[in-house]
């Protein structure tokens, strides 16, 4: 069986690149300015939301991150950003890069679609 190519690379070793984001959704990451990838949120070991940030020049995962908690209600008009807004205190961000260009961007979207179709997170409840 050949196993599905994401940028060069298998989705199994994709998954030995998750990296903790220490403090969460807690504070603005400024250390991911500018990266795109993926990033799941979990609780207690289950992953509940698979998202993606594609937009190096605006802040790449480190707006897409802050979106969900800052002032402004934009990154709570869906389900699952009302979830997550709701659940912010507790849950624990990790993060694949996948670079800081517009490939990355694309790698990240077909990483992000591939990780959905295996796990299936319960706040991703549009895209199962």
């Amino acid at each position: 069986m050949t196993q599905q190519l994401i940028g060069g690379i298998t989705l199994a070793d994709w998954a030995r690149e998750w990296k903790p984001v220490k403090g969460g959704l807690s504070t603005r990451h400024d250390e991911l300015k500018g990266s795109v990838g993926v990033f799941r949120l979990r609780h207690r070991n289950e992953v509940l939301y698979i998202g993606c940030a594609r937009e190096y020049a605006n802040g790449g995962l480190m707006k897409r991150l802050f979106d969900f908690i800052r002032p402004g209600d934009s990154g709570r008009k869906h389900y699952a950003g009302q979830k997550i807004f709701e659940h912010r205190e507790t849950l624990e961000v990790d993060v694949i890069v996948t670079g800081s260009d517009h490939k990355a961007g694309w790698t990240a979207q077909s990483l992000k679609t591939a990780l959905l179709k295996q796990k299936k997170p319960a706040w991703n409840a549009t895209c199962n």
